[in-house]
């Protein structure tokens, strides 16, 4: 376990305000780390869960998506604990993370509304025909299908966009952090919020 390496507490009362200075400032560091680590515990667990269902059905997409939810969720957790003792590019390496799932999910929509196999097509070969059902099945298909796509690229520029705007204004906290607080006063606060 890591005790702090100061020896005495400060004595002066100039030293005893700046702990709350400290605390204070290291407040928004602590709230983004804390999302961090629960926006990767997300990503981590559905990225497992697309993992089994993709190989379950033998989805090379859905694999490749898995493994970057997987990936990025448990690089969000390491770079929120380094958040937390105030280093310098943990913002910035959050924010990446974000980046890379939201490109990750773009791609996944761009193709699915323009390469992959439409869902209307699979749905044609598994029904034989549609034309006595009394609606256009297909077209009704291909309408989903094209909502669904569309639905997960707008979702993921506002949320994954949203984080990693999110996190690279965290480092104007850092910044202000760094610069105001002593060490001795940082070291105390980093080590409470372990």
């Amino acid at each position: 376990m890591y005790t702090p390496q100061f020896v005495s507490t400060p004595q002066s009362t100039e030293d005893r305000a700046w702990l709350p200075r400290a605390a204070e400032l290291h407040r928004p560091l602590v709230r983004a780390a804390k999302l961090g680590m629960g926006n990767g515990m997300g990503y981590a667990v559905f990225g497992g869960l697309s993992l089994v269902f993709a190989c379950l059905g033998l989805d090379i997409i859905g694999l490749i998506l898995g493994a970057v939810l997987f990936g990025v969720g448990f690089y969000e957790r390491a770079q929120s604990k380094r958040l937390l003792q105030a280093d310098t590019a943990a913002p910035l390496r959050l924010a990446c993370g974000e980046l890379v799932l939201l490109g990750a999910i773009v791609l996944y929509g761009v193709l699915g509304l323009t390469v992959l196999p439409a869902t209307s097509e699979v749905l044609k070969q598994q029904l034989g025909g549609t034309e006595g059902l009394g609606l256009d099945v297909l077209k009704l298909a291909n309408s989903i299908n094209t909502l669904w796509y569309t639905t997960a690229i707008a979702t993921s520029l506002l949320y994954q966009g949203g984080m990693a705007r999110y996190f690279l204004k965290r480092r104007s906290d850092m910044t202000r952090y760094l610069e105001e607080v002593p060490a001795w006063a940082r070291e105390v606060v980093e080590s409470m919020a372990k």
